[in-house]
């Protein structure tokens, strides 16, 4: 890591709201794609979708920490420059296809959450980077849905996935992304005794998943 860069080992933050930013290293992200775009153009697009989410969640200018969690160096460096907290994940690299890294991603989450609660974190807004459409207010919609605490925000993807997700308190219930992870994030929640919002936009249903996704959303944007 170069030199200042700020690592969340080192943040003193009083922030109760903490955006977390799950990252696969930028060369591992979004295999589905590899039969549309080459590895550069991959990962020319997973930093792209980093720093688009960063840009939004700063532009939604809310008193919260922002922290991207991730294995891969140039992920952290980038959050640094942007003004976000850098987390290294523990995790070890998985050697199975993008479809079947879920376990991964949520032991990425549960260390990241695990880390905002132990540093005064009373909420965290977990917001993947695969949206490329999302907006500011997207962000200030997630991240306020009301006052009521305990409470859990879902936003749902196209195919009942889970696209971005509000726990309060911050660790609230384990996290379950992957495959039908909208209802098991509900159930999950029914289990806790913890109510549910569900939020529905279409930049919110909307992450680039497959080659078709990618065609759409570059191809319409010229």
């Amino acid at each position: 890591m170069p030199p200042g860069t700020k690592m969340a080992n080192d943040a003193q933050s009083k922030s109760r709201l903490w955006i977390i930013v799950p990252v696969k290293p930028f060369n591992e992200g979004k295999s589905r794609l590899a039969a549309c775009i080459s590895p550069e153009e991959r990962r020319a697009l997973n930093r792209e979708l980093l720093t688009r989410t960063l840009a939004a969640i700063n532009q939604a200018h809310l008193d919260a920490e922002i922290l991207v969690v991730s294995r891969d160096k140039c992920a952290l460096a980038a959050a640094n420059r942007a003004g976000s907290l850098a987390l290294a994940e523990e995790s070890q690299p998985c050697s199975q296809a993008d479809t079947d890294s879920e376990p991964q991603l949520n032991a990425a989450l549960t260390q990241a959450a695990r880390y905002a609660a132990t540093h005064g974190a009373t909420k965290v807004l977990i917001l993947p980077t695969d949206m490329p459409n999302l907006t500011a207010e997207d962000v200030r919609t997630m991240a306020t849905p009301g006052n009521r605490a305990p409470q859990i925000t879902i936003a749902p993807s196209r195919d009942g996935g889970t696209n971005a997700l509000l726990l309060q308190p911050a660790q609230a219930i384990p996290f379950a992304f992957g495959r039908d992870s909208f209802q098991r994030h509900q159930r999950l929640a029914a289990d806790a005794g913890i109510p549910v919002h569900i939020i529905e936009s279409d930049s919110l249903l909307f992450d680039i998943d497959l080659p078709e996704d990618y065609l759409l959303v570059f191809n319409s944007r010229g």
